[in-house]
């Protein structure tokens, strides 16, 4: 979840890598030596992977192939998942997912979470002590540790 806040789409392989069943916390510098090693994607990396489903190089991807891909390859997401992503997605309201504006949406949610992320780091210095794990502990007001989610994918309305 917090990788995902910082603008990275962690697949599960990348989070085992991190956090394996000897890792009981992570402190904010060992956070940011995960952001330095896992970058966020960029929009070329993006087009391209959407430019390898769209075979026909229409500029967009129906609904249902979407959701077939998301849900059966990788990563697999729910329905209900993919769902939420099109509905948001669907600036045309023609059940076609026009990835190039997608991306470029995708993209401006990500750096606004970066910047928001900041700016309540520089607004209290304590989070930046924050450990984050198996624990427990009472913690500054505001301060909440992610909880268990059924998949590192889950989508959000401020994703």
């Amino acid at each position: 979840s917090v990788l995902q806040q910082a603008g990275r789409n962690p697949s599960q392989k990348t989070i085992n890598k991190y956090w394996t069943s000897q890792t009981t916390s992570l402190n904010f510098d060992d956070f940011c030596v995960i952001l330095k090693k896992e970058k966020p994607a960029t929009k070329n990396e993006l087009l391209e992977a959407f430019r390898k489903i769209d075979t026909d190089k229409a500029g967009y991807i129906l609904h249902e192939e979407l959701c077939k891909i998301l849900t059966t390859r990788g990563d697999k997401m729910t329905w209900e998942e993919v769902s939420s992503i099109t509905k948001q997605a669907d600036f045309n309201c023609n059940g076609k997912l026009d990835y190039n504006k997608f991306c470029e949406l995708y993209l401006s949610t990500s750096e606004q979470c970066c910047k928001a992320a900041r700016a309540r780091l520089d607004t209290d210095p304590r989070l930046r002590q924050q450990h984050f794990g198996n624990q427990t502990g009472d913690f500054p007001e505001g301060i909440t540790l992610p909880g268990p989610k059924p998949s590192p994918r889950a989508s959000r309305k401020t994703d």
